[in-house]
């Protein structure tokens, strides 16, 4: 699975609400490796209510950036959650599933 199959993927709850956007993706590098560092392995998705902006990175603390633009994409974004990797039933066809 490629980062770009998640960024953007609608996510659905076990009952089929929708519950946003994957607007980051939340790795550790303690995969497995075939070389000398160690893959990225997915540990939790970040998910917005809204998909405009949530790309840019603004939701992360330590992002700098014009306040302005920073402001708003925070203000837009202020709902987004993370939800941990192992809850994730399955991704199909730009949707994530949740377990219940």
């Amino acid at each position: 699975m490629r980062a770009s199959d998640l960024l953007g993927a609608r996510v659905l709850a076990a009952d089929g609400s929708s519950l946003g956007f994957v607007s980051e993706l939340h790795c550790s590098p303690d995969g497995p490796s075939d070389g000398p560092l160690p893959a990225p392995r997915l540990r939790a998705l970040t998910v917005s209510t809204r998909a405009a902006g949530g790309s840019l990175g603004y939701q992360q603390l330590d992002m700098r950036g014009p306040l302005l633009v920073r402001v708003v994409l925070l203000r837009l974004h202020r709902t987004a959650r993370r939800i941990d990797w192992e809850r994730v039933a399955g991704v199909a066809d730009g949707v994530v599933r949740l377990r219940a």
